[in-house]
């Protein structure tokens, strides 16, 4: 394919993008109320670059040539004409919402404008592939099979012809548009534009709730019969601040006290077995599948379990089998659900004195405790006093939220970075009175508006997120990387798409839409949530706009004809509601569980986002059609048990993302070095603390399964581990790669040569070795010196010193180090890596000296010291060293016996985390300078021994620390000496 631009099909795809991209979003745009110029923005939300670059790799000349062999220009015209009416229609339309919303023959007649824009669009896909084919082979052009195709896409322009001037004739016919309403005076009602602060916030209902506190406390504290096991519920609707609430009682220090162990439990949803339950609670209470089960593990315990948003009887029944086992402790399970009927059958298992059931009603904030949480959210200071003048729009949007904690954070976010003006506020209140005014229960509407408060170009992307389950915990860089395949993310002034993609998904944080993960250890959010009320609107919306279908257990909604995007979990064997799918329309399919091996069709013509990680049963076979998905741009075999790629991988010219992390694939197809657009190519395992050991292990016991790795040559083995993913010669011509890893280099004639060829790979930002020689080790740092935009590098190897001989070649913006292997002491020119911002090391075996070349690293924020990282049995680190570490994560030294932290050292440190290090002294110096970390929040002591002095000593400095950070202890208790902070309520 070439690599010019086509005039001619550039200028039509992108008027095309613009107008298609507009008419998908109008249902959004006709049920809320903006300024006009967000109005226009929104427009612009579902699919806005979906045709970006559709023809952008095919000549000039060959798209004239094409476009002439079609025939069909002035249809093509025609088409575009009247998109761009369409496009007036639509600005009009949502400028006025208010009009255009009180008609049913305008909404339908939008509705037939996006479904009219999707099958353009369409067609100019098949288009974009037939222009590929046809500059790949001018001659296969005049073959019969290539001119049967070409009229065909003729007659479907033909045929959108016909329907746009069916669709016109409507409009007319109907007397559709909405000028005159405006015309007659229908104002918009406007909402405050939303910058920085979060229109949602995740601690939301904190304040106010010490009473609620106290009687949930009481309710726990009363004696059961003869030690059962009791149960408390706690039940309210969504937004009422239940999780907040537990999170309160669970962060209660003498209360934990009392008990042996503790475990918070997000309930999955579905869940739908025992066993389900079983590991997520295994999985809490850090436990590995070669120790005893969960049952044994609480049985001579006295435990406090909360179950966080249970939604039915039937979830209950499933957990409620799982502490069916004799406890005589009084232990307690303490439960959240939005519903009073779940709430008094879980409470009936349990039942406190006299058979008394332990329920309690959480209500809405008193009039006292809103104004404080209001006050709170806009003006960061619960005791504020509002202007006089102000203080009746605030009583009036506060009567509006009738004490619900979500209410009220959400609306106090949308006035946090406005002016404080009687006009910003009023203009506020006028949009929610109608939401707001007749039941309480229309408050997710509140939610809607924050959403509504996001810019255009985060909307789409935003939506997009219900395709995942709730309390899925997604992966940054997954969710990233779809994106980008959907076409939601454009380039921005020259900036990379996935600096674009980062950037969007940090606002998405940044504005509590999207929550960071408890996954997410360290410094970033590299794992996110979305707040199941949140999702449940969200997935409406998508829903509604016939671009999402659920394939769920109990879902018993029928398909639309044309959906976008198909998500199957639970999957069944028999289920009709596939059938009735129309595969052909289908932009992504994501499988949760099972996957279904009849869905995996050359049927999924347009199909760009085929997702299966971790999918259970998927086969080699299952995987046949892979290559007559033209249009595929990501695919994604993580976690999979697939151990071959068809050869017709080759054949997915567009492809962005092979991801074979974690699968038994042992060799690439030939084909993979022509796949031109690939970006990231993933394989091997990730760089974990576990590592070292399972490399050693692997080698004793001449086993070589548990790590797969990238290898440059399919005649030679890595020294580390035999097996290896074998990439095929030439995959240093991927020159659109931004990520390769693991590469395996191994011993064998011309490695150096092809080292050299890394230098090709001028986009690589993140490249994992393997296996270096040190002569090759030499080589591999030459290569790299003149990767200029390299930003994260990772070297596995027996011994990686080679690193601290070689001249400082290094580029000089890594941002993330990741050495594992004997390294003595730590190169020199690591101290002039100051974007540097994560160093994890393993086995480096390095010594006190060696700190020093990282402690005044200006932007280092996690160094991570793990299994033999280290040798020493003291470790200091001095004052006004490491001035903006945040995580410190020191693991498996096992020959430390102090850690010394001096007073103006880490001053920014928020997490310290000691694990597997036994021979740390039972006293004070084996961890000192706990107080003087002023901005802690988490303090991680475990795996360590029996340590209870130092337990005692740093339980009594953490209770008199300033932040009174939460504390973890030992194996099986959790010690909480101030409330951390609280999640949303579920």
């Amino acid at each position: 394919m070439q690599s010019k631009h086509p005039r001619t099909s550039l200028r039509l795809s992108l008027s095309l993008s613009l107008s298609l991209s507009l008419s998908l979003s109008l249902s959004l745009s006709l049920c809320v109320c903006e300024r006009e110029r967000e109005m226009e923005a929104t427009a612009v939300s579902l699919a806005r670059s979906v045709l970006d670059g559709v023809l952008s790799s095919a000549g000039t000349a060959i798209a004239d040539e094409v476009a002439r062999l079609l025939g069909v220009p002035q249809e093509v015209e025609f088409i575009r004409n009247e998109l761009e009416m369409m496009q007036a229609f639509l600005k009009m339309a949502s400028a006025h919402p208010e009009a255009a919303g009180r008609s049913d023959t305008v909404r339908t007649w939008v509705k037939q404008v996006r479904d009219l824009a999707y099958d353009v669009e369409d067609c100019l896909l098949d288009f974009a592939l037939y222009a590929a084919r046809t500059s790949s082979s001018r001659v296969g052009s005049w073959m019969p099979s290539a001119i049967a195709e070409r009229h065909r896409i003729a007659a479907r322009i033909l045929y959108l012809k016909t329907s746009v001037e069916a669709l016109n004739q409507r409009n007319q016919r109907y007397h559709l548009a909405v000028g005159t309403a405006a015309a007659a005076g229908v104002q918009e009602a406007q909402l405050p534009e939303h910058d920085d602060e979060p229109a949602f916030q995740a601690s939301a209902g904190v304040i106010g709730r010490c009473n609620e506190k106290d009687a949930v406390i009481r309710l726990m504290l009363l004696s059961g019969i003869n030690g059962a096991p009791r149960v408390v519920s706690v039940w309210g609707m969504g937004g009422m601040g239940k999780s907040s609430l537990l999170r309160l009682v669970y962060n209660d220090r003498d209360l934990l006290a009392g008990f042996d162990c503790g475990a918070w439990i997000t309930v999955p949803h579905p869940l739908d077995s025992p066993e389900v339950f079983r590991q997520r609670l295994s999985k809490e209470r850090g436990m590995t599948p070669e120790q005893k089960t969960i049952e044994e593990h609480l049985r001579e315990k006295r435990y406090l379990v909360i179950l966080d948003d249970l939604l039915s009887q039937e979830e209950w029944e499933n957990i409620w089998q799982v502490f069916q086992f004799p406890n005589d402790k009084d232990s307690r399970v303490i439960v959240t659900t939005r519903r009073e009927d779940v709430a008094r059958h879980c409470a009936a298992a349990g039942h406190g004195p006299d058979g008394q059931e332990l329920i309690y009603e959480l209500k809405p904030l008193n009039d006292v405790e809103a104004k404080s949480l209001f006050c709170q959210k806009v003006y960061k200071n619960c005791d504020y006093l509002v202007p006089p003048d102000m203080e009746n729009q605030a009583n009036y949007i506060l009567r509006k939220c009738r004490g619900l904690p979500l209410a009220i954070s959400t609306i106090g976010g949308f006035l946090a970075n406005r002016p404080k003006t009687s006009i910003e506020w009023r203009n506020l209140h006028e949009h929610l009175a109608a939401e707001l005014e007749s039941d309480l229960r229309n408050i997710p509407k509140v939610i809607v508006s924050s959403y509504d408060g996001l810019p255009y170009h985060l909307k789409s992307i935003f939506l997009y997120l219900s395709i995942f389950p709730e309390n899925h915990e997604i992966r940054r860089t997954r969710l990233l990387r779809r994106w980008m395949a959907e076409g939601y993310i454009g380039k921005k002034r020259g900036m990379p798409v996935e600096d674009v993609a980062a950037r969007f998904y940090n606002e998405l944080i940044s504005r509590s839409m999207i929550q960071g993960s408890k996954a997410s250890r360290g410094v970033g959010d590299d794992r996110c949530q979305v707040h199941s009320m949140v999702r449940e609107i969200i997935l409406s919306k998508f829903t509604e706009e016939n671009q999402l279908f659920l394939i769920e257990k109990h879902s018993n909604d029928i398909p639309q004809s044309k959906i976008r995007h198909l998500v199957v979990s639970r999957w069944k064997s028999r289920d009709e509601k596939l059938q009735n799918i129309t595969l052909s329309f289908i932009r992504s399919l994501t499988i949760f569980g099972e996957c279904p091996a009849s869905l995996i069709s050359p049927k999924l013509l347009l199909l760009r986002v085929l997702d299966l990680e971790n999918t259970i049963n998927l086969k080699n076979g299952d995987l046949k059609h892979i290559g007559e998905l033209r249009h595929l741009r990501y695919l994604s075999l993580r976690g999979t048990d697939i151990s071959k790629l068809p050869s017709s991988l080759q054949n997915l010219r567009y492809l962005e993302t092979l991801d074979i992390q974690d699968t038994q694939v042992t060799q690439l197809p030939s084909g993979v070095a022509k796949l031109e657009k690939l970006c990231y190519l993933l394989a091997g395992t990730n760089f974990s603390k576990d590592l070292l050991r399972k490399m050693e292990s692997e080698k004793d016991n001449g086993e070589h399964t548990l790590l797969p790795s990238l290898c440059c040559n399919p005649v030679e083995c890595c020294k580390v581990l035999n097996l290896s993913v074998r990439a095929p010669e030439g995959i240093e011509k991927l020159q659109n790669l931004h990520m390769l890893g693991v590469v395996n280099v191994g011993n064998g004639n011309g490695v150096a040569g092809r080292l050299k060829k890394l230098t090709n790979l001028t986009n690589l930002r993140r490249l994992g070795v393997a296996g270096l020689t040190e002569k090759e080790g030499q080589d591999l740092c030459q290569s790299i010196g003149e990767l200029k935009r390299l930003q994260r590098l990772e070297v596995r190897s027996d011994s990686v010193a080679f690193l601290a001989q070689t001249p400082p070649s290094i580029p000089r913006y890594l941002v993330s180090l990741r050495l594992c292997g004997n390294l003595s002491s730590l190169p020199k020119w690591i101290s002039s890596l100051n974007d540097l911002a994560k160093v994890k090391l393993l086995g480096t075996q390095l010594k006190q000296e060696d700190i020093h070349h990282l402690q005044n690293l200006r932007n280092l924020t996690l160094l991570g010291l793990w299994e033999k990282s280290y040798i020493g049995d003291s470790l200091s680190f001095c004052a006004g060293t490491f001035l903006k570490l945040k995580f410190l994560d020191i693991d498996g030294l096992d020959k430390i016996k102090t850690v010394t932290i001096e007073k103006g050292a880490m001053p920014e440190l928020k997490k310290l985390w000691v694990n597997t290090c036994p021979s740390l002294n039972d006293n004070d110096s084996g961890l000192y300078g706990v107080p003087d970390l002023l901005n802690l929040n988490e303090l991680v002591l475990k795996k360590c021994g029996k340590k209870e002095n130092l337990v005692k000593i740093l339980q009594r400095q953490i209770s008199d620390h300033k932040n009174r950070p939460k504390l973890l202890v030992g194996k099986s208790i959790i010690l909480r000496a101030h409330p951390s902070t609280p999640k949303a309520d579920q």
